[in-house]
């Protein structure tokens, strides 16, 4: 393995060394964070965009000209402001830049057309948007449904973009902004105060806007520092989109500790590994389906030959999980978390369980209860309920959605929607998202589970997995089908695959093979729409075909 055979000795020996109040911050807001470094370690970089390496004075200087830019558009504290950007510099020096002066930014799906888009930007009340070029086109069909919009600030490669998408609003280049002062703006920000709007992917109906605030992401920072032991030494890696927050487990964790952040456009399995040793990357994110792609790329002798130390993320396959850190030569961290209530389950650093996302981590109080939410015993399934320890930790509800966060607060517990059972160590099991669970002849399915077997099949790319009504009462389990390009498999050779690794009756009865699964923009399945076609013409019938299950 060459430079590479000590990755994870001398990481742990860092770790032995690290102390922990050397990022320890007591103001816990994201611009003061990056003032401090920038006071102590201003030469140190910080990001790196492919070939621009960014360290914390520039860092500090470009978020202090965009804010006093913001400041210049009467953009105050508590406004919102709307970002439609890839993963690209302008998207961090943006929030940063709105959370210095206290305004709060609203970071948008990239992907969102319609009303979908219009209703995200109009009900977080944004004042200003700030977007690539790209994006107007799909932003100038709504123009109309914007009446709260003042500002509208493009981020443009091309100086010779034109800015007239938006007629009656200020139409200004991301420049701009970078044109003011480097001095840093006069105005006090309180760790309370609301940092950010994020929007659930809306699965099952209007998405949500989360409320998160600058001690919240501080919470989600310093803990991921704490769980999967990062120090100054590491380099942090990420492929995933900005207007999530998971990439953020990446950004902020560097800012805290003084390591750099190796940020790309988007995750390519072809590509992500020699990014990583180009970079000498030691940890990688990873979320849904990225550990299979990644499984099913060409074994080459380098596989192993990488700097990489840990993976952190969560729905790593069971089945993989040995065989993947093999291969790789490198640990997988596993968590669960949704942006109600960050990373609050984490496989412990040292007791790491496979098929496990972990235990409740420091601040919060985890348990699974039952639809009367009473607690359920270890070994039966439940819903995932969770509660803060500490003040100001977690959400504070759905923006301007009172009934929403009444449900979400059910009984002072933030109830996930999720199942999951818990063994006799106190590990959790991820089951399936409560909506989505199947139950066939008096038996539990879980569709997670289910779907994990047929997309480990050699010719499957991914699979969904939906209930559909029984005859017989109950659900009758429906499998939607898309193989990777070149392959064939035959509904038989599929139940094949599935007999010897899945209970009997769990095994589909119904196959369809579709060329792709209908998505949200977060690039979700919406399960919603293949449970609610039921049997199609293009579904195989198992039990009409006469195939009968060995059990």
């Amino acid at each position: 393995m060459g430079q590479w055979d000590d990755k994870f000795e001398r990481a742990e020996r860092k770790w032995a060394s690290w102390k922990m109040d050397e990022y320890a911050q007591p103001d816990r807001v994201i611009g003061r964070i990056i003032e401090d470094k920038a006071r102590r370690q201003p030469y140190r970089e910080v990001f790196q965009f492919r070939d621009r390496a960014i360290t914390y004075e520039q860092l500090n200087l470009l978020v202090n000209r965009v804010a006093n830019g913001l400041l210049a558009l009467d953009i105050r504290p508590e406004d919102k402001v709307a970002l439609m950007l890839s993963n690209r510099v302008e998207f961090l020096l943006a929030w940063f830049a709105l959370n210095r002066i206290g305004a709060v930014c609203v970071p948008i799906n990239i992907a969102l057309k319609g009303e979908g888009l219009a209703y995200q930007i109009d009900q977080a009340d944004c004042i200003a948007l700030i977007a690539e070029d790209g994006f107007f086109t799909a932003l100038g069909t709504i123009a109309d449904r914007l009446p709260k919009l003042r500002h509208s600030i493009v981020v443009a490669d091309n100086p010779t973009v034109r800015l007239d998408a938006w007629p009656g609003v200020e139409n200004l280049r991301f420049d701009d902004l970078l044109a003011r002062s480097e001095k840093a703006p006069d105005i006090v920000v309180d760790f309370r105060s609301l940092a950010t709007i994020s929007y659930t992917s809306g699965t099952t109906g209007l998405s949500k806007g989360v409320m998160m605030s600058h001690h919240y992401w501080y919470e989600i920072w310093s803990e991921a520092v704490r769980y999967a032991r990062y120090t100054e030494d590491d380099v942090l890696y990420t492929g995933l989109p900005f207007f999530h927050t998971s990439a953020h487990g990446t950004t902020g964790p560097a800012l805290l500790t003084g390591a750099k952040a190796v940020l790309v456009e988007r995750f390519s399995a072809s590509r992500m590994f020699d990014d990583c040793r180009r970079w000498e990357c030691t940890s990688a994110k990873y979320i849904g389906g990225m550990v299979s792609i990644l499984m099913k790329q060409q074994a080459c002798p380098e596989d192993g030959d990488n700097p990489l130390r840990l993976m952190v993320g969560a729905a790593a396959p069971k089945h993989l999980w040995h065989a993947f850190e093999q291969r790789f030569n490198t640990r997988l961290l596993e968590l669960y978390g949704m942006t109600e209530s960050s990373s609050c389950i984490v496989n412990p650093f040292d007791a790491r369980k496979p098929g496990s996302c972990g235990k409740a981590i420091t601040g919060y109080d985890v348990q699974l209860v039952d639809d009367r939410d009473n607690p359920v015993p270890a070994g039966q399934v439940g819903e995932l309920v969770v509660r803060p320890q500490r003040p100001h930790l977690g959400t504070t509800g759905y923006y301007k959605n009172p009934d929403a966060t009444l449900e979400l607060f059910r009984n002072l517990w933030i109830h996930t929607g999720d199942l999951a059972t818990q063994d006799d160590e106190g590990y959790f099991f991820f089951v399936d998202r409560k909506k989505q669970a199947l139950r066939r002849r008096g038996e539990n399915i879980s569709s997670f589970e289910v779907e994990a077997v047929i997309s480990a099949h050699p010719a499957v790319v991914e699979s969904c997995v939906v209930g559909v009504p029984s005859e017989l009462g109950e659900d009758d389990v429906k499998a939607v089908i898309v193989l990777r390009p070149g392959h064939v498999v035959t509904e038989e050779e599929l139940i094949d695959w599935c007999e010897p690794r899945l209970a009997y009756f769990a095994i589909p009865r119904f196959i369809a093979f579709r060329s792709a699964l209908p998505k949200t923009p977060s690039e979700r399945v919406e399960k919603y729409r293949l449970r609610n076609e039921g049997v199609t013409a293009d579904c195989w019938d198992r039990e009409q075909a006469g195939r009968v299950l060995r059990r």
